[in-house]
């Protein structure tokens, strides 16, 4: 989990929870060491995103964004600074635009990677949270494996559907 949630802090890969939610299914009493396991990953990926786009520009996010989205988010790094980059770390947004946007714009780093750690942990302990507390509502045995190959297949239709255009 820890491997998957670096690569996906910096790569346009499907969201954490792909992997947290059947961790959490499986081991429902380890919801603290595996949400700071997935907030360690995303940190480190994030800190590998963010000094990619610091050291070489949008080149990257130009091939998975357009420039006017590329643009608005810059816009809004620079204008909220650390602020938009909680709120975007709490939020679906994927990692790795919010690193690489933070990068472009060369925002500090240590205020960078305190608020997005901050953000990706209290996430992190949310989703776990919600499993476990919903997790006694739900049979999620019996629909835990539906529910992440759901999750899966969504994220990477919409990977793809952002690809085709």
């Amino acid at each position: 989990m820890l491997l998957y949630a670096f690569f996906k802090a910096f790569l346009p890969l499907p969201s954490l929870e792909v992997i947290l939610i059947p961790f959490v299914v499986d081991y429902p009493n380890q919801v603290i060491p595996l949400s700071i396991m997935g907030a360690i990953g995303t940190f480190l990926g994030g800190s590998v995103g963010y000094f990619i786009a610091y050291f070489l520009g949008n080149n990257l996010l130009k091939k998975l964004t357009t420039n006017d989205s590329i643009e608005h988010g810059m816009e809004l790094i620079r204008k909220h600074g650390v602020l938009a980059v909680f709120i975007g770390g709490i939020t679906p947004i994927p990692d790795f635009i919010l690193c690489y946007l933070a990068g472009l714009v060369k925002m500090n780093y240590w205020l960078f990677a305190l608020s997005d750690a901050i953000a990706r942990l209290l996430r992190s302990f949310l989703v776990c949270y919600m499993v476990v507390l919903f997790g006694y509502v739900i049979d999620m045995d019996k629909w835990g494996s539906l529910f992440s190959l759901v999750v899966i297949l969504y994220f990477v239709l919409k990977w793809g559907f952002k690809r085709e255009k």
